[in-house]
């Protein structure tokens, strides 16, 4: 079907002219074609209906005016010239319905164009700056590793996420990340290595640390494991917060947020500051006693431990992103248990069995839903 009948049938549609049967057809074009239909739409706001010519040298002089505009614009209206409709008296049509279609159909396809042409180009710069991304994603009980064209290694945890440009490496190196993910940077003094979280943004030039940023998490938190890296947390962009080998930034989460009223002095004249800020604190990493392995970045070595102080229901959001499961709880007291545990190959039903030997609470599995109980 040619963009010729979509305009044929839209005029016909406009001026009254169509029949039951191309009315029908309209709509299937239309269906088949939905950014056709978004034209039609648009057009329907049109009030080129009213127009009537009185003779032929004034249609004439109209479709020409159309024509003209159209190549100004640059709108390439191939094999068209003023001659090739006719728009003088039929036998079959009455004189003035077919000036209508007439000009119906030139204010049609001139104002059709341009709208296609606007959204062809919107839809153009779209996909041109989609296109310059690259996007690697892992779902919830699976694990990735990549290579960044700067020699980079990044390690995706589940229901993950890390995007960058293509041309990463060559002028910046900035990536975006939701989820978690340990990095091991390659040292670049002249290129720092950026990342950007929800919450934070993390500076570094060649180092091992930990990113962990989801965002129904109650904290989002960076753990290093060596070199240095600095961190601003949004909202507080004049606070610049360096950590050091074996230091973890806790902050935390929108939902969790105070209103501070700090008072500053601009030229002796006292302002109140009420934005919400993040809570943050800088602290030291955690380490598993059995073992000494750090807890923070555990998962990298395929190991599933619950941080200290962490909540049954807490563990619970990071035991659905490792079993690829959805974990409620029925119970608000066994929500607030605060487990301490690690797994490494167990199946989710060999790790709530374990979680039951020191404490009280009894689950359900239905195909991936999990319900605990008291």
């Amino acid at each position: 079907m040619t963009i010729d009948r979509f305009w044929e049938l839209l005029s016909k549609k406009h001026c009254g002219e169509a029949s039951s049967a191309e009315i029908k057809e309209f709509e299937e074009i239309t269906l088949a074609h939905p950014e056709w239909k978004n034209t039609a739409d648009a057009l329907s706001n049109l009030n080129f209906q009213s127009t009537v010519l009185e003779d032929n040298n004034e249609a004439e002089l109209a479709f020409e005016t159309h024509l003209n505009r159209m190549k100004k614009a640059d709108i390439k209206f191939t094999n068209v010239e003023p001659n090739a409709v006719d728009l003088g008296v039929s036998k079959s049509i009455g004189r003035s319905k077919k000036w209508l279609i007439s000009v119906g159909v030139m204010a049609a396809v001139l104002a059709g164009f341009f709208i296609l042409k606007n959204m062809a180009g919107a839809s153009e710069g779209k996909n041109k700056k989609q296109s310059t991304l690259s996007r690697v994603s892992t779902k919830p009980g699976s694990r990735t590793q990549i290579q960044l064209p700067d020699g980079s290694v990044v390690r995706l945890n589940s229901s993950s996420s890390l995007t960058y440009d293509k041309n990463f490496g060559k002028n910046v190196r900035e990536v975006n990340l939701t989820g978690e993910a340990f990095f091991d940077v390659t040292k670049d003094s002249s290129h720092p290595f950026i990342i950007h979280t929800n919450l934070i943004d993390i500076k570094v030039l060649g180092t091992a640390f930990n990113v962990r940023s989801y965002p129904n998490d109650v904290n989002t938190e960076t753990s290093l494991i060596r070199g240095k890296v600095e961190v601003t947390v949004k909202n507080r962009a004049n606070e610049k917060i360096y950590l050091e080998p074996n230091e973890k930034l806790v902050v935390a989460n929108d939902n969790s947020t105070i209103k501070t009223m700090a008072d500053q002095h601009d030229q002796g004249n006292k302002k109140t500051d009420l934005s919400p800020k993040p809570i943050y604190s800088v602290q030291h990493l955690t380490y598993n006693p059995v073992d000494s392995t750090v807890i923070e970045t555990s998962w990298v070595d395929n190991r599933l431990t619950f941080q200290e102080n962490e909540t049954f229901k807490e563990a619970a959001l990071r035991m659905e992103r490792w079993y690829g499961v959805q974990i409620n709880f029925t119970s608000e007291r066994v929500a607030r248990y605060r487990p301490f545990a690690s797994f490494k190959n167990e199946t989710i039903t060999q790790a709530l069995d374990e979680l039951k030997l020191g404490f009280k609470f009894n689950y359900k599995i239905e195909g991936n839903i999990i319900t605990i109980t008291q």
